[in-house]
């Protein structure tokens, strides 16, 4: 066992010790005292040292009967309904193994036999103040106590950190259906509590003893617990063991959160990142957006559907989504009017590429803040379509950015990728294209601040790998990998929708009159093939024997690896934790990068894609490299 683990089981035994050793000096506390009650008010006595033997005869009965029914394990602070049990369970059979000896002390030296009623309630008292207290200085919950389990829920370990573990348990018994599990063992993280209680429930064991304690707990009630994560998000350690043993056993596994309208919730692809999922300070956002008029262009997609969340959270004046997608503006309608009944909606169904029915809807709109999250973005459906992709991401991105400007808009965000940098694909290019139009037209119009975000891949969005592997896995595989060493760097809706609202909200802030580019830190890429087995085994499958991994061979316009930086960028911290800035670099004119895109939108319109893709490589040597990722796409009829 490593330094750490005993020092948590000495520091866990020496916590028990002192619970057994107050509550048993309690014991012979009341009992002294309850006689001195009666003689007070009586005025008769029985010698001295008979008091004090009753006291010790009791103390060493009480102190057996607390060992008996476990009261000593208890974690003062996590007291739950089972230790109210415990104690009282404790104090009865105290009295029971010593009345004889107390009957028989009152027929010989006139002990008063009352004494064994008033130190009952006594003692109790002396136990209950000091766990109540304990319990109120930590949560400031005391009601919770008196709560209890439905017996027909599931059994589960519970995994996590103490404080964690009893956030956790105390959420799930406030619920108003109750808790949906049975807590039958927690397995404590730290390695600080074992063999004590949290909650009512005994801590078995640490991490590392996991799956042990899930087999022997699986032979015990003959079918196999679920596991319940109760750490924190960011606690990747926990998530790893707990994914490794549900896999190899085929168990259920789940997160416990502290919600109450969400008390279980299924594993996200977001947990199986590599690195914490950030939490950005929302302060400055919401000072944005809180009494603005928001609008959202494809605002019924993955990320512009979170924005469009994100924001009637922080209680705008008015939130308009604009979406090409019948369907999705409906499905965002909905769920709006469900979570967010007060705010005023405008659901408007139109395409960016329609100047017409942009600027009247923008108009109609009055918007203080524009968010343009409209695009096509499939890699290789791009490569088939590449004319498709110019009008959308580079003509759709320019009208909007000088609508925006017209109306007065004071806050214009627009959101990039990474494959923008050093792009060797249609999608790419096109957004690298419109990042170079916003950069020159920022400074042509004063009156509203420009921002460009870049970010990796959207772990959930449409369209990417996660639901792709999802659906899969669901299928029984195999689940297709197109190269062993691709990476990505990976983040999840929300934090892509939080770091478009920090951007928004910063380049308020800056007196410059170029346009801001943000981006995450986003950590290490991730290796393709290990989300795909991690993707596996939180279905409790095993990759490789229940569901096969095929490496296909990579598609048309995609690359091993991604960056988020030209190298020529230098990038610099923000006042946001995590969020960086790229140092804002000389534009070429607007004069010359609209006219190059006139004649880029104009071939796409004539759906040339020979002459589009050529005029988009005239627009910028870094949009290709030496042998232009182009020529593949020009022989498209």
């Amino acid at each position: 066992m490593s330094a750490g683990g005993n020092s948590g089981r000495r520091a866990a035994i020496e916590a028990k010790v002192v619970c057994f050793g107050y509550d048993a000096a309690a014991a012979v506390v009341a009992m002294y005292a309850a006689p001195q009650i009666i003689y007070f008010f009586s005025g008769r006595g029985s010698p001295d040292w008979l008091d004090v033997f009753a006291a010790l005869v009791f103390g060493v009965t009480a102190g057996f009967s607390l060992w008996l029914r476990g009261v000593h394990r208890q974690v003062w602070r996590h007291t739950a309904l089972r230790d109210v049990v415990r104690i009282f369970q404790a104090v009865l059979l105290a009295n029971l193994m010593s009345l004889p000896i107390l009957v028989l002390a009152s027929a010989l030296q006139g002990y008063p036999l009352a004494a064994i009623y008033l130190q009952m309630p006594i003692w109790l008292v002396l136990m209950m103040v000091v766990r109540l207290w304990a319990r109120g200085r930590a949560t400031g919950d005391l009601t919770a106590i008196f709560r209890g389990e439905p017996p027909h829920a599931p059994r589960a370990l519970v995994v996590g950190p103490d404080m964690s573990v009893a956030d956790a348990l105390r959420a799930s018994r406030k619920a108003p259906s109750g808790s949906p599990i049975r807590a039958i063992g927690i397995v404590e993280t730290t390695g600080l509590d074992v063999g004590r209680e949290i909650e009512g429930v005994q801590v078995i064991g640490g991490l590392n003893q996991l799956a042990s304690l899930f087999d022997h707990y699986t032979a015990r009630y003959g079918e196999m617990p679920w596991i319940a994560i109760a750490a924190p998000r960011e606690d990747r350690r926990t998530m790893e063991a707990a994914l490794a043993v549900a896999s190899a056993r085929k168990a259920t596994l789940l997160r416990m959160a502290s919600n109450q309208n969400a008390l279980l919730e299924q594993i996200r692809p977001a947990d199986l990142l590599a690195r914490p999922e950030r939490r950005l300070d929302m302060a400055p956002v919401a000072e944005l957006i809180s009494g603005a008029r928001v609008f959202i262009t494809g605002g019924g997609g993955t990320i512009g559907g979170e924005l469009a969340r994100q924001c009637a959270a922080l209680g705008p004046s008015e939130l308009t989504v604009y979406d090409s997608s019948e369907f999705n503006v409906f499905e965002i309608d909905q769920e709006l009017l469900r979570a967010y009944p007060n705010v005023v909606r405008r659901m408007v169904i139109g395409d960016v590429r329609d100047e017409v029915r942009l600027e009247q809807a923008m108009r109609e709109a009055e918007p203080d803040v524009v968010i343009h999250a409209a695009a096509l973005k499939h890699v290789p459906l791009m490569e088939l379509n590449p004319n498709e992709a110019i009008l959308t991401n580079v003509l759709g991105a320019r009208r909007a950015a000088t609508i925006a400007a017209e109306l007065g808009v004071k806050a214009f965000t627009f959101i990039s990728t990474d494959k923008a940098v050093n792009p060797q694909n249609v999608m790419g290019a096109t957004k690298r294209a419109a990042e170079l139009f916003i950069q020159a037209f920022a400074p042509t119009a004063p009156g509203t601040r420009f921002s460009l975000v870049r970010f990796g891949n959207v772990l959930g969005s449409k369209g990417s790998v996660a639901p792709l592997f999802e659906r899969q896995i669901a299928e029984g595989g195999p689940v297709t990998v197109t190269h062993p060493d691709m990476t990505r760097f990976f983040m999840s809706v929300e934090e892509a929708s939080a770091l478009v609202l920090q951007a928004a909200a910063l380049s308020t802030q800056s007196e410059a009159a170029e346009a801001s580019l943000y981006v995450l830190d986003m950590g290490e890429p991730v290796r393709i093939f290990d989300l795909a087995e991690k993707m596996i085994r939180m279905k409790g499958k095993t990759p490789g024997q229940d569901i096969l991994i095929r490496v296909t061979g990579p598609r048309p316009g995609e690359k091993l690896t991604e960056t988020v930086f030209y190298e020529k960028e230098q990038v610099q911290e923000t006042n946001i934790d995590g969020v960086l800035e790229v140092a804002r670099t000389k534009s070429p004119p607007i004069s010359e990068v609209q006219a190059r895109l006139d004649a880029v939108i104009a071939y796409a319109a004539r759906r040339d894609p020979q002459a589009s893709l050529s005029m988009m490589q005239a627009l910028a040597p870094e949009l290709f490299d030496d042998d232009p990722w182009g020529e593949a796409a020009l022989t498209i009829q």
